[in-house]
């Protein structure tokens, strides 16, 4: 059945590359919201980075940022620990087994943008994309973007 609403399919093309992220991932022992965050921390690891960048940059809230960073402190990803100069902020930092996964990640990430993108053109693709981030600056005018 054909929708016209374009909220349907945004919402189930989430939910789909989400299911098949966890469903790829897992054999890792991490979730797609864990490599979300992992690779934010890859990105930023040139710099001091606390939750509550994690918090801005995935647009998630403190209690979410908190679960995911506890799991995966757990399963030995990252380190937390309390930050000198504002005790109720926590620094973040990558261990040794977070650079390991990197490369496992960056290939399923790199499988999951071709399927996304085949029979597609280049221009098609760079299209898409930008419609797409000028839906997601529509929808989200209220915060920073």
């Amino acid at each position: 059945m054909k929708h016209n609403n374009t909220g349907f399919y945004i919402k189930r093309i989430s939910d789909y590359i989400e299911t098949d992220a966890n469903r790829a991932l897992e054999q890792y022992g991490i979730t797609c919201s864990q490599a979300r965050v992992l690779s934010f921390l890859l990105k930023s690891q040139d710099k001091v980075t606390i939750q509550k960048d994690i918090e801005n940059y995935l647009e998630i809230k403190h209690p979410t940022v908190i679960g995911i960073l506890q799991r995966m402190e757990a399963k030995g990803i990252i380190v937390s620990e309390i930050d000198p100069q504002d005790k109720r902020q926590r620094i973040i930092t990558l261990t040794d087994s977070a650079f390991e996964l990197e490369k496992r990640i960056a290939d399923y990430v790199e499988d999951a943008e071709q399927r996304m993108a085949a029979g597609m053109t280049k221009e098609e693709l760079e299209t898409i994309k930008q419609l797409l981030y000028k839906v997601y600056k529509n929808i989200s005018k209220d915060k920073k973007v």
